[in-house]
């Protein structure tokens, strides 16, 4: 729940502090990302109207035109008057928060979702009680103690519903996806990507770590999918079909494709833009509903890759742990696994196509390319160890949440943790008892002894995750079950 009793206090005290001479962006950033875990959330994009649901003993929120009504007010809260989209205003007497946003001149349901994020900000940043000038009264304060005000809460929507913490991993998403994954306007994803990927130096928070971890397993599974739950979303307004390349559907075996660019499926290798005929409109937009609530299937991108230069220059990926046999002592230039024969170049040199190492198939004729057939085989094995949990859950043993997370911050920390116990945490899970005990799940006896073998490291990096302090792990493989 949101209204813990530190929230409660915050939005009843009154400091009366001095209002800033310039934005505090670091205490902004530090109260988003502690209102965030605060909040409890693990899925993009937030809505404000359930933060909002969470907030009603000290906050309602109206839109103009009904507050017109309630309030049998011609312009509630001066909104008209002084030009706005949204004000907040704190009752003296009980202490209550009344938001009124503009519904009337501003349409667009993200640019109104921000608007009340944004005065959901003033709130939780305490500019409507800490300071002696202001209720957010323009009459009280200068035009320059406002504008340090606006700025922040506007800062605080945006560290709210798209962290910094979370988009600067997400390595090569675009203006169009953020919009789209976050729920926010094009400006507003626009202002963002360039104040993430186009500055030189991005602080670091202390919420960072544990804020990505509550996402982690959303953006390894199941961004693509609300990404394209977006698309959809909007598609009957103007412009919003130029998202259909952001993120696509493949007919034939619905993986969903993430590159614009490509033409063949990249798992099966079907055409994806399939041109069918139907008898009429009507036939033709049943078909797409229909197809558009089929539920998509998301790969899962191999984490063990390095990438190489090929000698005309152009760059392909290579694996470092093999996906058979998890062997990783390779020599610089070697192609193929030494013990088992896997191919480790993702490079088809026939063709000189460089591809990603997620790729089965050709992107330019769909034809199979044969040193990639490993990738399925990885997928299906590590799906094959997720089973386990369907398998092992119980009334003693639940879902450890953040195994995926440990598991990349141990393959993020090179200096303090070998390949062997990176390759043996591979395709494992790990489960969590009452006395919140972790049993660790792998598929083969290799894997379980070099876990079993560093077994400090591993503790120290789970107590890093959930601040929980444990003395040892039970491991097994899966013939132990």
């Amino acid at each position: 729940m949101i209204c813990t009793s530190k929230w409660r206090c915050l939005l009843r005290m009154q400091r009366k502090k001095k209002i800033p001479d310039s934005p505090r962006f670091s205490f902004v950033t530090k109260t988003a990302y502690e209102f965030l875990l605060e909040c409890g959330y693990e899925k993009f994009p937030i809505s404000p109207y359930d933060v909002l649901d969470e907030m009603k003993e000290y906050v309602t929120c109206l839109p103009w035109s009904e507050a017109q009504k309630i309030l049998r007010s011609d312009d509630p809260f001066h909104l008209k008057q002084q030009n706005a989209e949204g004000r907040t205003i704190r009752m003296r007497d009980t202490g209550k928060y009344y938001i009124v946003y503009d519904d009337v001149t501003i349409k667009s349901p993200d640019r109104i979702s921000w608007t009340i994020m944004h005065e959901i900000g003033h709130v939780i940043l305490g500019h409507l009680v800490e300071f002696g000038e202001t209720a957010l009264n323009r009459g009280g304060i200068t035009n320059e103690q406002y504008g340090v005000l606006e700025v922040e809460a506007h800062y605080f929507a945006a560290e709210f519903l798209m962290p910094t913490a979370i988009l600067k991993y997400l390595n090569g998403i675009t203006v169009d996806q953020i919009a789209l994954l976050f729920g926010v306007s094009d400006k507003a994803a626009g202002k963002k990507y360039k104040r993430v990927f186009e500055t030189s130096y991005l602080p670091y928070d202390r919420y960072e770590e544990k804020l990505i971890r509550n996402f982690y397993n959303f953006i390894l599974l199941e961004a693509s999918d609300a990404i394209y739950r977006s698309i959809y979303r909007m598609w009957r307004k103007p412009r919003k079909n130029k998202y259909v390349s952001v993120c696509r559907k493949c007919p034939s075996c619905l993986s969903y494709i993430n590159d614009p660019k490509a033409e063949y499926c990249s798992f099966c290798g079907e055409l994806i833009e399939q041109h069918r005929s139907y008898k009429n409109t009507s036939e033709r937009l049943k078909a797409r509903q229909r197809f558009i609530k089929r539920p998509g299937v998301f790969h899962l991108g191999y984490p063990y890759v390095e990438r190489k230069k090929a000698s005309n220059g152009e760059e392909y990926e290579r694996i470092t742990v093999c996906a058979t046999c998890l062997n990783h002592g390779f020599s610089e230039h070697a192609s193929s696994c030494p013990i088992c024969g896997q191919p480790l170049e993702n490079h088809n040199h026939e063709e000189g196509n460089i591809k990603s190492v997620a790729d089965c198939f050709s992107r330019s004729s769909g034809r199979e390319n044969t040193s990639n057939a490993w990738y399925p085989a990885f997928e299906k094995r590590y799906r094959r160890i997720m089973s386990y949990r369907g398998a092992l859950l119980c009334d003693d043993w639940v879902e450890y949440p953040y195994w995926e997370f440990t598991k990349w911050m141990l393959r993020e920390s090179y200096e303090e943790t070998s390949m062997d116990l990176q390759a043996g945490l591979l395709y494992s899970t790990a489960f969590m008892d009452d006395e919140d005990n972790i049993h660790i799940v792998t598929d083969t006896v290799m894997a379980r002894d070099a876990i079993q073998k560093e077994q400090e490291i591993l503790l120290s990096y789970l107590k890093r995750t959930d601040d929980i302090e444990r003395r040892e792990v039970e491991v097994l493989a899966a013939h132990d079950l």
